[in-house]
């Protein structure tokens, strides 16, 4: 899948305030300047794709896409579109591809359509402090495991503890504070870690 034809939209320097993160470089890929990036975008073919923001120092500059497809070759049970190939523009070969990797690749948050009131998007929550419904922080929201019965959210505090907290109990996001908040209610076992000992089954 070639990136869509050139938008209106203006290419520019932008603030990460501005920005969402739609995934990152995982490993350089083949011979030809290809990378494999895991998307953590619940619809990451949703947006353009033709270029993606690549911060430097305060800001992020965009990073012009030439190829960019579905990875399907991962024989993993993973959410659908999770793993993509790309390529950007200049980079022609793996020496020039492997300084990309670990690269977050951000898209403008104009890109994501409206919500109603008091709903969000998981790529806005990665990253968040978790607090509990008495306002104690519970840790850091490392990831969003999709699910067929609901999600998990992922949360690790300062211990490395790890906490696997069903989306029903996740109330909302507050996005006015840096970083931004995530508030959890439920019963005192959410948070024993003894509980998160791996992925449940699908």
């Amino acid at each position: 899948m070639k990136p869509p034809s050139p938008t209106q939209r203006i290419r520019s320097a932008l603030p990460l305030s501005e920005l969402f993160l739609w995934g990152q470089v995982r490993r350089a890929h083949g011979l030809r300047g290809h990378l494999l990036a895991e998307s953590f975008s619940e619809s990451p073919d949703r947006y353009d794709l033709s270029a993606f923001w690549i911060v430097q120092g305060e800001v992020a500059l965009p990073k012009e896409v030439v190829f960019i497809a579905p990875h399907t070759s991962i024989k993993e049970k993973e959410k659908p579109l999770r793993w993509w190939r790309l390529r950007f523009r200049g980079v022609e070969d793996r020496n020039a591809a492997e300084k990309w990797v670990r690269t977050e690749l951000y898209l403008p948050r104009s890109y994501l359509p409206p919500l109603q009131e008091g709903e969000f998007y998981y790529v806005e929550a990665l990253g968040a402090q978790v607090v509990d419904e008495n306002g104690t922080v519970r840790g850091v929201l490392k990831e969003i495991y999709l699910h067929s019965s609901y999600d998990f959210f992922i949360v690790e505090n300062e211990k490395g503890e790890v906490f696997w907290i069903p989306a029903p109990f996740v109330r909302k996001l507050d996005r006015s504070s840096n970083p931004p908040i995530l508030l959890v209610e439920g019963p005192e076992g959410l948070w024993d870690p003894s509980l998160a000992k791996g992925k449940p089954v699908k």
